[in-house]
C-alpha cells in the first residue's frame, strides 16, 4: 500500500471514470507509481450514466493529470477532450486522456492496440458482440487483421458505433441462432461482467470455433468462460486485455515504457 504520508499538494491525480468500476486498475497503477518513485496516485470512480457531463467538468476543473475511460463513455469522451490523439481519430472513440503543461486535454484509444494483440493475423469467421466504444476499436484492430469476415452483433443498427472504414455486416441479436459457427467470438458487451446477466450463445457455434475473447472479467470466470473451456477452446479475458492497455496507458502518463513480462495486472 502506498504510504499516504508522502502525498502533498503537488500529488497527480489519475482517475478511471466507469458505470462498474474495479479495482484492479487502482491495486497496479498505484504500485507502479510506488516502484518508479513518481508523485501520483489513482482512483477509480463510478459514474451514473447521465452524470458522465459532470464527472468530465469535474476533470477540468481539478486538472486531474489524466485517467482511463471504460464503458458506456468511451464515445461521449472522445468529444470532450481538446484533441485526440493517432487512430483515435480514425476510431472516433477513446479510453484513455493525459493533462498537458498547457491544460489542454489529449485523448488516445489503447482498446485498439490491445485488439491487435488479441487477434490473430488472417484468422476466419469473426462474430463481434456488441457494438459501443469498445466494438468500434476492435472492429477497426479486426479489419487491420484481415479476418475473412466480420459480423457485428447488436440490439440496434442505427446506434453502432463501428468506424466507416471498416467492412463489415451488421445482424440484430436476435438472428444469432440462424447463424452458422465462426472461427472467432469477441464479446464487447458488459454481459458475463456482473452474476446474473451472462453471455448466453447458441450451442452451435462452438462447432468450428479455435479462439473465444471476452472483453469482460470475473476472477472466478463466467458462462463464455466455463463453455470455452468445456469445448477445450484458446479463451482470452478481460484481464489479460486490460493489461495490455495499461501498459500504454502508462507509458502515455508517464513516458516509461513497461516490459510486458514486469506487468503483475
Amino acid at each position: 500500500m502506498r504510504n499516504t504520508e508522502f502525498i502533498s499538494k503537488d500529488t497527480q491525480l489519475f482517475v478511471s471514470l466507469a458505470e462498474i468500476p474495479g479495482n484492479t486498475g487502482t491495486v497496479w497503477f498505484n504500485k507502479m507509481f510506488t516502484e518508479k518513485k513518481i508523485d501520483a496516485v489513482y482512483k477509480a470512480f463510478a459514474v451514473e450514466r447521465d452524470g458522465f457531463k459532470s464527472a468530465f467538468e469535474g476533470v477540468r476543473a481539478l486538472k486531474i493529470a489524466g485517467g482511463a475511460i471504460s464503458m458506456p463513455f468511451k464515445k461521449r469522451a472522445f468529444h470532450w477532450v481538446d484533441e485526440v490523439q493517432g487512430i483515435a481519430a480514425k476510431i472516433g472513440t477513446i479510453n484513455t486522456f493525459r493533462r498537458e503543461t498547457s491544460g489542454k486535454l489529449l485523448g488516445w484509444n489503447t482498446d485498439y492496440l490491445a485488439a491487435l494483440k488479441a487477434i490473430p493475423l488472417g484468422c476466419g469467421k469473426v462474430y463481434l458482440l456488441g457494438a459501443g466504444g469498445v466494438a468500434a476499436a476492435v472492429a477497426l484492430a479486426a479489419s487491420e487483421k484481415k479476418v475473412e469476415s466480420l459480423t457485428v452483433f447488436s440490439r440496434n443498427m442505427g446506434s453502432h458505433q463501428i468506424p466507416k472504414s471498416v467492412d463489415f455486416s451488421w445482424e440484430s441479436w436476435e438472428r444469432q441462432e440462424s447463424m452458422e459457427s465462426p472461427q472467432v467470438v469477441i464479446n464487447c458487451t458488459p454481459l458475463g461482467m456482473i452474476p446474473g446477466g451472462e453471455l448466453c450463445i447458441p450451442d452451435h457455434w462452438w462447432k468450428n470455433m479455435k479462439l473465444a475473447i471476452d472483453l469482460t472479467y470475473r476472477p472466478e470466470g463466467n458462462q463464455f468462460f466455463r463453455e470455452a473451456k468445456e469445448h477445450q477452446l484458446f479463451f482470452l479475458d478481460g484481464k489479460q486485455f486490460a493489461r495490455w492497455q495499461a501498459l500504454e496507458q502508462f507509458k502515455i502518463y508517464t513516458g516509461i515504457d513497461l516490459p510486458e513480462e514486469n506487468c503483475g495486472y
